[in-house]
């Protein structure tokens, strides 16, 4: 809903800026989506309040629907407008008559009668309200009707007195074949159960709806006749729907309009009406009522709002904030109970917990105090580590692996590295030679699945596991847990379009550091083994492993499964592993997802092509990068690696694409150049790197 400031502020005015005026409804359960800027002649900017009303404040449809909400919230006053209207001669009753087929479905149906008026244009004031309120201007009569609606909630609609046959209107339902032409030009088959508004002949208007073009004002029109009506809200939703038509009336309706508001929304239309210089109304009203909108009364024990809410408050403090909504309450003798006595244009409170929630609201969401729930975990999955491992398991299944469980009791094997101790805890009281030891890695447990799958044709697989494994510490055995991974084989299935992907180390290196990625929210580096290290690691292959390093930590070690054990075990293809310490990963804090704002300016590409020494690893080359001293450099990716004619041996030329960007303007040429030459002298400096254009000394 449109909310314009200026409007909303001459019924209450708590003397806020905007924003905070926005912040405060939407912490009361208004919310606002946005804020617009209306242009017009004689206000250059108007600011309207774009509101989401939820479907059980119908009450709230309106611009005093929302100035209470307003008022309740600052606790301010709120100014109604004033009823002063005169009436001409004679009685309304001797001008018109109403009956009400079916009051079950219209409780309350009223009208007033306006004899001699000239249409015209609506005043200015008023079209720039309805404009900004998201309505178009047609004619002084339709728009008081609507100007109405928005201010009070209660929709009207305005007849051409004299084209209703025997200037009658009967509240019924539609007859077997019947039809109507509404006002926007459709001819619609009226399905049976539908509540009209009839003349002595036939449908002038869908109950709730839409009016007939066959009863509508025009410039001709010299006689009205105003309705305002309380619908069941069922009937007018039922019947837009089979009717494939919706309006701003059969929104409110559909959502309950106050009974209470018929007679004072056409008191109101005949009072602007009359403002214009229109005829005054005729005295009374036509009211067809078949029952009274009594208010009710809700009880509120301020100890169980206590406990709802997880705050002490008063009784003072509810029946205050009570107050301030429009519901006067009484203390009962036993110093707890409230007795609250409810406004008709509130159906929505009809409970205990109802009134809690009112309170709260206005008491204020962000005064109730924070504390962790009082629970037992159940199976550690609701705590860090469990959390942790759901992550990692998503992760992997995300990455195309299959997890395996394997035995954490094992035996020897025939294909077993020498040194068992490495990879073994002996178990005491052996049942059995094949379950006499507890495992040090998963890594054994993923190769002896590998090789059966084998055995049975199955060339190609990913498999990952996370499970438990036994360290010793001063000669004693404890538990603690890893995470291991295997691929071999390709990736996808080969088709008529295109070959399928044969797993590399880099494969294996992008799963591990995406799986790192999101532990740590941090960049993994991948360090090449130490010597002494790769004499220890006796499966992987002593030139193609390497450590995982985040934050400086070693979490874990990855590479080629040893080419001697891969022929052992009968694999036709590269096996490549890693396994990484699963309790790092369960580190506190580590696995919060982070988000940050989308960027608003777009990124600039460059690319630069370095030449330098095959010594140089590309590790090297990116720290050369990040340390290069732009902030502008957002992104660096290697697109091309290249050696052999017109590079000189020895050398290989790389070709990085840097993406630039900037978090509060777009780049200019001369901002992108002074970047890029920062990082093409990082290079020259750091990794001995040349450049096309470079001085022939400088190139050798």
């Amino acid at each position: 809903m449109q909310v314009p400031l200026e409007w909303l502020r001459s019924f209450c005015d708590p003397e806020v800026t905007v924003e905070d005026l926005a912040q405060r409804l939407t912490m009361g359960g208004l919310e606002v989506e946005g804020i617009q800027h209306e242009s017009t002649e004689e206000q250059p900017l108007v600011p309207v309040l774009d509101v989401y009303i939820t479907p059980n404040r119908g009450d709230c449809l309106s611009i005093l629907g929302v100035a209470r909400e307003v008022s309740a919230l600052y606790d301010v006053p709120i100014t109604l407008p004033r009823l002063n209207a005169s009436v001409k001669g004679g009685v309304v009753d001797s001008a018109a008559m109403v009956s009400v087929e079916e009051p079950v479905l219209c409780p309350r149906y009223a009208a007033r009668v306006i004899r001699g008026v000239k249409v015209g244009p609506s005043p200015l004031w008023m079209q720039r309200r309805l404009i900004a309120s998201g309505q178009r201007p047609i004619n002084c009569v339709v728009d008081v009707t609507n100007y109405v609606m928005l201010e009070l909630g209660q929709p009207l609609h305005a007849f051409d007195l004299n084209k209703l046959a025997g200037e009658q209107v009967v509240v019924r339902l539609a007859y077997d074949g019947e039809s109507i032409t509404t006002l926007d030009g459709t001819s619609r088959q009226l399905p049976a159960g539908t509540l009209v508004i009839a003349d002595a002949m036939r449908a002038v208007a869908v109950a709730g709806v839409m009016g007939g073009e066959n009863s509508e004002v025009s410039e001709l029109t010299q006689d009205i006749l105003l309705e305002a009506a309380h619908f069941q809200p069922l009937t007018v939703r039922r019947a837009a729907r089979n009717l494939g038509m919706r309006s701003e009336a059969s929104y409110r309706f559909e959502r309950f309009v106050d009974p209470g508001l018929v007679t004072t929304a056409l008191d109101r239309a005949c009072q602007l009406l009359e403002e214009m210089g229109l005829p005054p109304a005729m005295e009374g009203h036509i009211d067809v009522c078949a029952a009274d909108s009594a208010m009710r009364c809700v009880e509120i024990r301020v100890s169980r709002a206590c406990e709802l809410l997880g705050m002490v408050v008063s009784h003072e403090d509810v029946s205050s904030c009570l107050r301030r909504l429009g519901i006067p309450s009484d203390l009962k003798s036993d110093g707890d109970t409230l007795v609250a006595t409810i406004p008709t244009y509130r159906p929505d409170l009809v409970g205990e917990e109802d009134l809690v929630e009112e309170v709260c609201r206005i008491y204020g969401y962000e005064k109730i105090p924070e504390s962790l729930p009082q629970s037992v975990a159940i199976n550690g999955g609701d705590n860090s580590a469990g959390k942790a491992r759901t992550m990692v398991r998503r992760a992997l299944a995300a990455c195309g692996l299959q997890e395996v469980v394997c035995h954490s009791l094992t035996g020897p094997r025939a294909w077993d590295i020498p040194a068992e101790a490495l990879d073994t805890v002996p178990v005491r009281n052996v049942l059995s030679t094949e379950v006499s030891r507890l495992r040090r890695s998963l890594l054994p447990g993923l190769l002896e699945t590998a090789r059966k799958n084998q055995a049975f044709g199955r060339q190609s697989m990913g498999l990952f596991e996370l499970g438990a494994v036994w360290r010793l510490k001063d000669g004693e055995p404890f538990e603690t847990h890893a995470v291991a991974c295997l691929m071999v084989g390709r990736l996808t299935q080969a088709s008529w379009k295109n070959s399928a992907d044969i797993t590399d180390f880099y494969t294996i290196r992008t799963v591990a550091e995406r799986l790192l990625a999101l532990a740590f929210d941090a960049p993994a580096k991948v360090v090449p083994l130490t010597p002494e290290e790769a004499a220890l690691a006796v499966r992987l292959h002593p030139g193609r492993c390497a450590n995982l390093v985040v934050d400086g930590n070693t979490v874990g070690t990855m590479g080629e499964l040893h080419p001697a054990m891969a022929e052992q075990l009968g694999f036709k293809e590269r096996v490549y592993l890693f396994e990484i310490d699963g309790e790092c990963l369960a580190w506190p804090g580590r696995h919060m997802t982070q988000f940050t704002v989308l960027p608003r300016f777009p990124f600039v590409t460059r690319d630069i092509a370095p030449r330098l020494p095959v010594s140089i690893p590309y590790s090297r080359v990116e720290q050369a990068v990040a340390e290069a001293g732009s902030s502008l450099i957002a992104e660096v990716r290697l697109s091309d690696l290249y050696t052999g004619e017109h590079i000189a041996k020895g050398f290989k030329s790389l070709t990085l694409s840097l993406n630039l960007r900037s978090a509060d303007h777009t780049l200019s040429e001369s901002e992108i150049e002074v970047a890029v030459e920062q990082v093409r002298q990082a290079l020259r400096k750091e990794c001995n790197a040349t450049f096309a254009g470079d001085p022939v000394e400088q190139m050798v």
